[in-house]
């Protein structure tokens, strides 16, 4: 696993905890562009301890295992405990120009 992984297992970690990238940054202290750039895979590093934060804001643990050490009981436990985070169930966020917000209004009261 990578940075690029574990931001990827980060943004579904947060989205499914219904959390902004701003209410993480608020909470952890780390920037939201930073942020952004980690859940893209576009952050060369990140230190340990920010990472922490960031993983502990969305209910997520760091846990040191060895190289090709496959799951364990437990973790197959904590899958089936917990329901995934498909693509279809994560939410997308899209910004009208206020032009077409308007349009889409009008119509909608003919």
């Amino acid at each position: 696993m990578n940075l690029s992984d574990l931001g990827e297992t980060f943004r579904l970690a947060r989205i499914a905890a219904n959390k902004t990238q701003r209410q993480i940054s608020e909470q952890s202290g780390i920037p939201r562009a930073r942020i952004s750039r980690f859940e893209t895979g576009l952050l060369p590093e990140l230190g340990t301890l920010k990472l922490l934060s960031l993983f502990e804001a969305v209910g997520l643990e760091l846990i040191a295992r060895p190289i090709g050490h496959g799951r364990t009981l437990d973790d197959v436990l904590t899958e089936q405990r917990t329901p995934p985070v498909s693509v279809v169930e994560t939410r997308r966020r899209v910004r009208l120009p206020r032009a077409a917000a308007s349009i889409k209004a009008t119509r909608k009261g003919e």
